[in-house]
C-alpha cells in the first residue's frame, strides 16, 4: 500500500471516505441501471421522479437519507419509490468502502471503484429483466 502523508494510513479515515464516496457512486450506479436498459441519456435530463417528472433538488439526490427522511416516496407527487433505489445504494457503498479499506488509497482503488460501478450495474439490469 502506499502511504499518504496527508491522510497517512488512518482506518478510519478510508472507511468515511468509502462511505461518502460509496453513498455517492451508489446514488450513480442506481441512475444508470434505470436509464441503460431503457435507452436513456445518463448526463441529460437531470435526476427527476419517474412518476411525475418533477426535478430533483439537492435535498432528494442525498443518497439513502433523502429515501428515508420522504418514507420512501416522492417529496413532490407522494408516489412511492422502490426499494431498488436504497437496496443498490446500500450494496454499491458496502463495496465501495470494503475496496477503501482492502485496498487503500493507491491507483488501483479507481480501478476497483470503476469495475464495483460496472458489476452493480451490470447486475442490477439483469435481474431486473428477468
Amino acid at each position: 500500500m502506499v502511504f499518504d502523508p496527508f491522510f497517512g494510513d488512518i482506518l478510519a479515515v478510508r472507511i468515511v471516505l468509502g462511505l461518502v464516496i460509496g453513498l455517492v457512486l451508489g446514488s450513480f450506479t442506481t441512475m444508470l441501471s434505470y436509464r441503460i436498459p431503457r435507452r436513456l441519456s445518463i448526463v441529460t435530463p437531470p435526476s427527476h421522479c419517474p412518476h411525475c417528472r418533477a426535478q430533483l433538488t439537492v435535498r432528494d439526490l442525498v443518497p439513502v437519507f433523502s429515501w428515508l427522511s420522504g418514507k420512501g416516496k416522492c417529496r413532490y407527487c407522494g408516489h412511492a419509490i422502490g426499494a431498488r433505489y436504497i437496496a443498490i445504494e446500500l450494496l454499491t457503498t458496502l463495496a465501495v468502502t470494503a475496496a477503501f479499506v482492502g485496498i487503500g488509497l493507491t491507483p488501483a482503488l479507481i480501478a476497483a471503484l470503476l469495475g464495483i460501478i460496472a458489476l452493480v450495474t451490470m447486475i442490477t439490469i439483469n435481474l431486473e429483466r428477468r
